[in-house]
């Protein structure tokens, strides 16, 4: 049986952190800029910025940053 659930994993090494999102994975080298935020991240328990940084790394940045916009409108028009 196929869980329907996509799950995030995340594993930290000493050259980097490893996301593994379904059967994709990324490697965030210890060299990037996003290797810092990811540590701060994780002190913090803070998976957004992982979801953040895989939506980017598949070429849906903008898409995302825009329906990320349009939900924050209509959160704030509905106050």
């Amino acid at each position: 049986m196929k869980d329907g659930h996509e799950r995030l994993g995340v594993f930290r090494s000493d050259s980097g952190i490893t996301l593994s999102f379904g059967q994709a994975t990324y490697f965030i080298s210890a060299d990037e800029p996003f290797h810092n935020i990811a540590l701060k991240s994780l002190e913090q328990n803070d998976y957004i910025p992982f979801y953040l940084e895989i939506a980017k790394r598949e070429g849906m940045g903008p898409e995302f940053r825009d329906a990320l916009e349009r939900m924050i409108e209509e959160t704030q028009d509905g106050d």
